[in-house]
């Protein structure tokens, strides 16, 4: 599930992803990504409630994060791979 808010508007965008993450959510999560870059221009992406994710999505995260959007409240098990992908 992808979901994003807006706290002030100087702020950045906080698109929240929820349960379980796979590349057929991937063109959602794209668009939204870009519609709060066209908003704000500073995007993060709040992993907390992440419960599983697959490999096309860890990667496109991963390249996302080296495009500026900053990812928080990663889960434990996914820093690492994350890492890796960097």
């Amino acid at each position: 599930m992808v979901s994003g808010t807006l706290a002030n508007p100087s702020s950045a965008v906080t698109v929240t992803l929820a349960g379980k993450v796979c590349s057929a959510s991937l063109g959602a999560l794209r668009r939204r990504i870009d519609r709060a870059r066209r908003q704000r221009g500073s995007v993060v992406i709040d992993l907390s409630e992440v419960t599983l994710i697959d490999r096309p999505a860890l990667e496109f995260l991963a390249t996302m994060n080296g495009a500026g959007v900053e990812l928080v409240n990663c889960p434990a098990y996914i820093e690492p791979w994350l890492r890796k992908e960097a």
